[in-house]
């Protein structure tokens, strides 16, 4: 007998929000020491334009982004 299927919710992610938890990520390894600010930054701009952010909300925003996780962490 098999289990019955469990039927998901699709759950919609703001794109936003999941971008700035990955900034605050990488700079929480960047002010550990892990990685270095340039390999922190080139990554998180990467993922910025693979993942079509930068188009949806400009590049001046997904700098604002970076810039406030990199500045809480300089605190």
């Amino acid at each position: 007998m098999s289990a019955p299927q469990r039927r998901h919710k699709t759950q919609t992610v703001d794109p936003v929000a999941v971008f700035i938890a990955r900034a605050e990520a990488k700079a929480l390894l960047f002010a550990s020491g892990e990685i270095d600010l340039i390999e922190a930054v080139d990554a998180l701009q990467a993922a910025a334009v693979a993942s079509g952010l930068v188009a949806d909300i400009g590049q001046d925003q997904v700098q604002e982004i970076m810039a406030a996780a990199f500045h809480q962490v300089r605190r």
